[in-house]
């Protein structure tokens, strides 16, 4: 007799404890524990070879994994795979399709296997497909098949969507079309998790952060929060044409960390403090009788914060 699948969990949607790849795939990803919420965009970053990959394929059961506890919307994908696949959307990395099927084919065909599904005009619509409805899969130009490769993963009105680099290879219009998609699963309560290695779309986009580096999980947390625990200095930037100024003297400027930085007429300093740091260069620039072109602090950026701790996870 067939187990009856556990209800669905209202907390979290993917509860992992003890998550780790199994045998000799590579990258593999060292035990770690993730909560992902209803309603959130969660994005996933690291360097090539990190595991970002990896962790979202161990996620959907593309990959056998370990784990000590494992919930995707509320059931154990081990022990239930069909009752998950129907709550779940995924999008790879190159979709495999019939190649001579058209775009609206196959959407009906893969949307047959699922007891919920969006009307195919409506995801045709939604990631502007209608123009190539009738085209075959394998006549789709790479930002044509990604969009598509999205839409494949969307037929089942997902309760989460996995995507993986989802706005690789498109163009900027093409890639708004999918920012813009995923807020509005999130405006609808439901999750979206995907992979980027623009740190710049992660930051703006996500309402939470996961950092990877050599398949070890180093971060969770939402931007503003990992900007705010960050070490990374901050920079006083200045524009001076002349009296030339001592990078190593900037660099004992007060909170300064290390020899400033000149390229031609402008000036950074890396500091702990930046007020004190401006405040010191403001009395060293009066006794030099020198008034800056320009003169600003910048605070570290996530991109900062994602190389001060991937740089630790590297060193353990």
């Amino acid at each position: 007799m067939m187990e009856a699948s556990p209800p669905l969990a209202l907390d979290t949607v993917v509860f992992a404890r003890g998550l780790r790849t199994l045998g000799d795939a590579r990258p593999s990803l060292a035990p770690m524990d993730l909560d992902i919420l209803p309603g959130e965009i969660f994005v996933i970053v690291g360097r090539a070879g990190s595991g970002k990959s990896a962790l979202l394929e161990s996620l959907v059961g593309l990959r056998p994994v370990a784990a000590d506890q494992l919930s995707v919307c509320g059931t154990d994908p081990r022990r239930f795979a069909p009752a998950v696949k129907q709550r779940i959307g995924v999008a790879p990395r190159g979709a495999s399709v019939e190649r001579h099927l058209t775009v609206e084919k196959a959407l009906k065909f893969f949307g047959a296997f699922y007891e919920r599904r969006l009307e195919t005009a409506s995801i045709l619509e939604t990631m502007d497909l209608l123009s190539v409805r009738h085209r075959p899969v394998h006549a789709l130009p790479p930002s044509v098949a990604q969009r598509f490769s999205l839409a494949l993963a969307l037929v089942n009105a997902p309760v989460v969507l996995f995507a993986d680099d989802p706005t690789r290879d498109l163009d900027p219009e093409s890639v708004l079309r999918v920012r813009n998609l995923l807020r509005m699963r999130r405006d609808q309560g439901q999750t979206s998790v995907i992979t980027t290695d623009h740190l710049e779309e992660a930051e703006r986009l996500a309402d939470r952060i996961a950092i990877l580096e050599t398949g070890q999980l180093v971060d969770v947390d939402t931007p503003a929060r990992l900007l705010a625990r960050s070490h990374a200095p901050v920079r006083v930037v200045f524009d001076l044409p002349k009296p030339a100024i001592d990078p190593e003297v900037l660099g004992r400027l007060d909170g300064a960390v290390g020899t400033a930085v000149r390229r031609s007429d402008t000036y950074a300093v890396s500091s702990r403090d930046g007020f004190a740091t401006m405040r010191a260069l403001i009395r060293l620039l009066d006794q030099h009788d020198a008034t800056p072109r320009s003169l600003a602090m910048y605070q570290p950026t996530f991109e900062d914060v994602f190389f001060e701790l991937t740089a630790g996870a590297q060193s353990r």
